[in-house]
């Protein structure tokens, strides 16, 4: 496997996370209580875990381009 295959690997679990975030957000607007905080912590993790992927995908297919101050 090389670094644009890797890329893609964690540019497709970016993906697949946002569909689950996508998928419960809605959820916000019925759940109050304990419920909602734990529903809202649930999303907040997630997005991290989008953003890192993201983050980590970018680097990868980018890893060539620069000149190596980054």
């Amino acid at each position: 496997m090389n670094l644009y295959e890797l890329a893609e690997e964690y540019e497709k679990q970016y993906r697949i996370i946002c569909a689950k975030v996508d998928a419960i957000a809605p959820l916000i607007e019925i759940y109050s209580g304990e419920n909602l905080l734990l529903l809202r912590k649930k999303i907040k993790v997630y997005y991290d875990m989008a953003s890192e992927c993201k983050r980590i995908s970018y680097m990868l297919s980018h890893y060539y381009d620069g000149d190596g101050d980054d």
